[in-house]
């Protein structure tokens, strides 16, 4: 039943490879991953935490029962006990009331690393996810490039047949359609490798034969460098966790001063009571209470080196917090400017690529026409090759360096996809 729900989860074919969606890829890991699963039992126990702390504002009621004896010079007075009594803190100096705010603050804190673990998750998938896809790109590039390797080979075996090419020509081709199969097995294992990587990320239910489906696009970052400033406080999960610290400190410093201030507490009892809050014979049962103030004078310094410490924290908290800011600003401005760059790059070269695509065709051209030789045939078939790679890795380039910004800033970044005019044009001719 376990891996039929799987089947279901990622919509598998009934036979064949399992094709696996990006977004059905980070669905199923965050509902999975071992991480995060501990994260959601661990608000669960913040949250009973929470619930025990707010315990405190009500009353404790309960019932007793047993024997009780009064030894005198008369001798052994024994009686029954039996009676109900509740108990509740009327005053403590806010004590519980700021620890209740405490455990609300590692509530929210929990929450929060629970939301980022399964951001993170989803990222990791998504880097690895485009990993595959890249590598696809690079094996069917490659493969074109055999193909048209090979048209090249024949028509430099024809051109010698006429004496017009010597058997340097056609072996040039011969060695290079060698080397591109070469690659093309290592990029296959890369391939397998990176497959596996997901298929781990994932979890061992999902099967041997997930087949990722998707486009590795072309995109711009939208967010400026200043809206992505202005986010770091309320989504960075290093910055929020040190800000929750903060006010944890100080929530901790309103504990410790509240044990400079007195305790009231009520005490209500009814029934046959033990002979320590008797006032009438055994055997008469009747109802009493106290109200008690209490103020510790004199504690051996315990309160006082209490306060400081609370004190002490809170600074060293503020501290953390301020040095947490800087380095989540610098890490993510580091992470802007070189995505920045990279789109750059992706636009420059696409453009290469075009100029590739049309160079190639016309020595191509200029070939067939006995204008050009094998070399120029076989450098600008590599030129385009090399050209529509390094398109392709950029645009990875970019994608990884986009999961490296939102990792650093803890949200996602909005992005546009841009028409990708390369795709089929670019193509060898064969």
């Amino acid at each position: 039943m376990k891996g039929f729900l799987v089947l279901l989860t990622l919509a598998i074919p009934a036979l064949g490879a399992t094709k696996v969606s990006l977004a059905q890829a980070k669905k199923f890991a965050v509902e999975h991953n071992f991480e995060v699963t501990a994260l959601r039992n661990g608000v669960e126990e913040a949250r009973a935490r929470r619930g025990r702390a707010r315990s405190a504002y009500f009353p404790k009621l309960g019932v007793a029962g047993g024997a009780d004896t009064m030894v005198t010079q008369a001798g052994n007075q024994p009686s029954a006990l039996a009676y109900a009594y509740g108990e509740m803190n009327l005053f403590n100096g806010f004590g519980d009331l700021s620890r209740s705010a405490i455990t609300q603050l590692e509530v929210e804190k929990a929450e929060l690393r629970l939301k980022r673990a399964e951001f993170r998750v989803g990222l990791d998938v998504e880097r690895t996810f485009h990993a595959y896809l890249f590598k696809k790109l690079a094996i069917n590039v490659k493969r074109e490039a055999v193909g048209s390797n090979e048209n090249h080979r024949k028509m430099a075996a024809l051109r010698k047949r006429s004496g017009l090419a010597a058997d340097s020509d056609v072996a040039e081709f011969d060695i290079k359609g060698s080397m591109l199969e070469s690659d093309i097995l290592l990029l296959e294992q890369e391939s397998e490798e990176t497959r596996t990587q997901l298929k781990r990320l994932l979890g061992e239910e999902v099967g041997a034969t997930i087949e990722p489906v998707g486009e590795l696009q072309h995109q711009h970052i939208k967010d400026s460098l200043a809206q992505l400033v202005k986010r770091i406080q309320n989504e960075s999960e290093a910055v929020v966790v040190a800000s929750k610290d903060v006010a944890v400190a100080a929530a901790e410093s309103k504990v410790a001063r509240a044990r400079w201030m007195p305790r009231l507490d009520a005490d209500i009892y009814a029934g046959y009571l033990p002979w320590d809050l008797r006032q009438v014979n055994p055997g008469v049962a009747m109802v009493g209470g106290k109200l008690l103030l209490k103020l510790e004078l004199f504690s051996g310094f315990d309160t006082l080196n209490e306060r400081r410490e609370a004190e002490a924290k809170g600074l060293r908290a503020e501290a953390e917090l301020k040095q947490t800011i800087l380095t989540a600003l610098s890490e993510m401005e580091n992470a802007y400017r070189r995505i920045v760059t990279v789109q750059r790059r992706v636009d420059l070269e696409e453009k290469n690529e075009e100029r590739a695509k049309k160079y190639y065709q016309s020595v191509l051209s200029e070939y067939r026409r006995g204008v050009k030789n094998s070399a120029d045939l076989r450098v600008a078939s590599d030129m385009l090759s090399d050209a529509m790679l390094r398109h392709d890795s950029f645009k990875f380039d970019f994608l990884t360096s986009r999961l490296d910004l939102e990792r650093a800033l803890g949200g996602p970044v909005e992005t546009e996809v841009i028409p990708d005019h390369h795709s089929e044009g670019a193509k060898q001719e064969k």
